[in-house]
């Protein structure tokens, strides 16, 4: 049994869906589970009509018109119904016509009318298989037994998720279209996993079924050894480990969810991704052990768009707790710290400036523990490979390079597990640092 997700432009438009049908079908004896995305662009539309109507906006209404059209090209083009999701985009209207009258958006809310996209996407896959010689039965989340935390736009699943998914998918005699990035609560709420929780999705179900490999059906042909738009010279790593790969995911490379391979390594799933559009590509197997990279490095994520928070007092030395403190304002305002880097008196601490919007809150509160600067526009550059940490001079000699380009330091962080070395630099100076140690480690 596989599991097989398609992202977003993947059912993008009638062709592509129709390419994911053929891919599917050359897989059959496999005994797919298909995970899908919303349509591309969909959810982000969704989104931002629910803002709209908040704001009391009639923009709303026709972002909606335009979801609609959107998917009424896709149903004519492939020969089905156009009436087949009529229900659902009414019941969407009813929604966004209740935010806007009442001009309030909840959490719950958003989630309720994200999960539109991905519920779509399902019907329109599944109607076109069958249509097509693929009897195929399209599934919510919760309806394929995803059961989530209550945390709305952000939920994670629950343990009884797996034996749910093992008793409502594992004797199927249809081939099974599940959606991507939404569940439901123990209280019947419809909960969403996060931005990208597609790929989440089918690493949960793929656990849940035990399943001898997860797909990922995506419009690269697999990760790279940095941002080809970056880097022209960025070639597919055929193997690389979980590690590595989620250190990846997290620090900027866009294939994973950088949650993906949780359940995969808890199960020790292999994840294979693969190009949708170039299927007979071999794409990159994300497994539990691969062989040590050459030099030591595997690839070189870049993270834009950082805050630094220099943080000084003389009270830090010797004290106990101070840390604490520190780390207390951050869980206070639920923002993650991604690099840290301390000395006697001093704290250096990154966060995403994407998931800090109370930064003034933070700075404030910060400053009643000691002197506190923001700095923001800066990049984290992530050196990555299971080599790395037995490797000799390997630090020094990426810090000589980067010094010979002409590029400042800022702060510098080496993971507990010897897998990366991460570096702060300027946004202006982040491309041209990542190009340099490209040049100077993969492109041998």
């Amino acid at each position: 049994m596989i599991v097989m997700k398609f992202g977003g432009t993947s059912v993008g438009s009638a062709g592509a869906i129709e390419s994911v049908r053929r891919i599917v079908a050359g897989r059959l004896r496999s005994d797919p589970v298909v995970v899908v995305s919303a349509v591309g662009g969909i959810t982000n539309l969704l989104l931002d009509a629910a803002q709209k109507a908040k704001a009391r906006s009639r923009d709303g209404i026709r972002l909606l018109e335009r979801i609609a059209a959107v998917h009424g090209t896709i149903l004519r083009e492939l020969s089905l119904p156009g009436g087949m999701v009529a229900k659902e985009h009414e019941l969407l209207r009813e929604v966004l016509h209740g935010v806007y009258c009442l001009g309030e958006l909840t959490p719950r809310t958003l989630d309720y009318v994200a999960s539109f996209g991905e519920r779509i996407s399902a019907k329109i896959v599944s109607a076109h298989f069958s249509n097509r010689g693929i009897p195929s039965r399209p599934y919510t989340g919760w309806e394929a037994g995803v059961v989530t935390t209550g945390e709305h736009c952000n939920a994670s699943p629950l343990p009884t998720t797996y034996a749910r998914i093992r008793s409502r998918l594992s004797r199927r005699k249809k081939l099974a279209v599940v959606t991507g990035f939404i569940g439901k609560d123990e209280h019947g709420e419809i909960t969403t996993l996060g931005r990208g929780g597609s790929d989440f999705s089918a690493a949960i179900i793929g656990r849940g079924l035990n399943a001898r490999e997860v797909q990922i059906w995506t419009d690269v042909t697999g990760i790279m050894t940095a941002d080809p738009r970056v880097v022209p010279q960025a070639a597919t790593l055929p193997r690389l480990s979980f590690s590595e790969a989620a250190e990846l995911a997290y620090f900027g490379a866009k294939v994973l969810h950088p949650r993906t391979i949780e359940p995969a390594v808890e199960k020790d799933i292999p994840v294979r991704i693969l190009n949708t559009f170039e299927p007979d590509a071999g794409g990159s197997l994300v497994v539990r052990r691969a062989a040590p990279p050459k030099h030591g490095i595997r690839a070189i994520a870049c993270k834009k768009n950082n805050i630094l928070f220099n943080l000084r007092s003389t009270r830090m030395l010797d004290a106990h707790g101070y840390l604490a403190r520190i780390f207390e304002v951050f869980t206070h305002h639920r923002v993650p710290v991604d690099l840290i880097a301390t000395s006697e008196v001093s704290v250096s601490a990154t966060v995403d400036a994407g998931v800090a919007p109370a930064l003034k809150e933070i700075i404030a509160d910060l400053g009643r523990i000691c002197t506190a600067r923001m700095i923001g526009g800066r990049a984290i550059v992530c050196v990555v490979g299971e080599g790395i940490g037995g490797t000799p001079n390997i630090a020094g000699r990426i810090f000589t390079i980067i010094g010979k380009g002409g590029i400042n330091v800022e702060m510098i962080s080496q993971a507990s597990s010897a897998l990366n070395i991460s570096f702060l630099v300027k946004n202006a100076d982040a491309d041209k640092a990542v190009r340099l140690l490209h040049r100077a480690y993969l492109e041998r």
